[in-house]
């Protein structure tokens, strides 16, 4: 092998190298710009849910706003907004 092979070699290999560089570094932009869309982005309350704690047996989660209870006691929670037929 001639000295200018190598020497094509070692430019052909800086520049794959550098390639890649260049391609994390976009690679982490992008995840980065994604992270702080996803945190500043909100969503808008639920109608149908919302987040409840059971005084009974502590449990935490949502439930329905209209006919919601407790998944572990059974216990009625939230706002119960359905209407009973008379």
């Amino acid at each position: 092998m001639g000295k200018d092979a190598m020497e094509e070699l070692t430019a052909m290999g800086d520049l794959i190298h550098k390639t890649w560089v260049e391609a994390g570094v976009v690679a982490g932009l992008v995840v980065l710009v994604w992270i702080i869309w996803r945190a500043v982005r909100r969503k808008p309350p639920s109608p149908i849910f919302e987040s409840a704690v059971c005084p009974d047996c502590g449990w935490r989660g949502q439930v329905s706003r209209y006919a919601g209870r407790c998944p572990q006691c059974n216990r009625l929670l939230g706002e119960q907004k359905a209407r009973r037929r008379p």
